[in-house]
């Protein structure tokens, strides 16, 4: 980010605008005839040139950086008591569905990595190498099976397979009633 010469933003802003009625930006007299400053598209330039000028005059002269993004409501666990187990599903359709038991759009959502990664250290999923693509990918493990997880081939729109991680009823419940103490590392 950086901030501009308030001073100097004027001068450009009555110039600009100026160039935009088609005057001389200097001398405040109109353009002679055929002169630049009465084309169309210079004319069309100038005012869009003349909205950015604005809009940093009224970010106080700030440019550069991005627009903070709005703040998310902490997730409510308590809303994770009325969960109801609906049918088998993968972990982001699960943790949408927990998300919907918030009620509220603005909620931060459960990170699906914070979920794998609590099953992975605690030996529920294992990362497996490819040995054609040469990407990882999660495999239930033997405990990962006991806990309630298990691999099923599907079939995507292109007619590729795949092989996607499902959560039976027994993981979902387990996930749902423990979820806050995973997130914060506690459990």
């Amino acid at each position: 980010m950086m901030q501009v010469d308030m001073n100097k933003l004027e001068v450009a802003m009555k110039y600009v605008d100026r160039m935009a009625d088609g005057k001389n930006p200097v001398k405040n007299t109109a353009a002679e005839e055929d002169s630049i400053l009465n084309n169309p598209n210079v004319i069309r330039c100038m005012y869009f040139i003349k909205e950015v000028l604005t809009a940093v005059k009224e970010n106080d002269g700030i440019i550069g950086g991005k627009a903070p993004k709005p703040q998310k409501n902490p997730f409510p666990y308590e809303c994770l008591s009325s969960f109801q187990y609906i049918e088998d599903t993968t972990v982001s359709h699960f943790l949408a569905q927990l998300k919907a038991l918030a009620n509220d759009p603005d909620v931060s959502g459960i990170k699906v990595k914070t979920v794998t990664d609590w099953l992975t250290v605690n030996g529920y999923l294992v990362y497996v190498q490819d040995k054609y693509t040469g990407k990882k990918h999660p495999e239930v493990t033997e405990a990962g099976t006991e806990f309630g997880l298990y691999m099923n081939e599907r079939t995507s729109m292109r007619g590729e397979s795949y092989i996607s991680i499902m959560y039976s009823r027994k993981a979902q419940e387990y996930l749902a009633a423990n979820l806050e103490k995973i997130e914060k590392k506690e459990l």
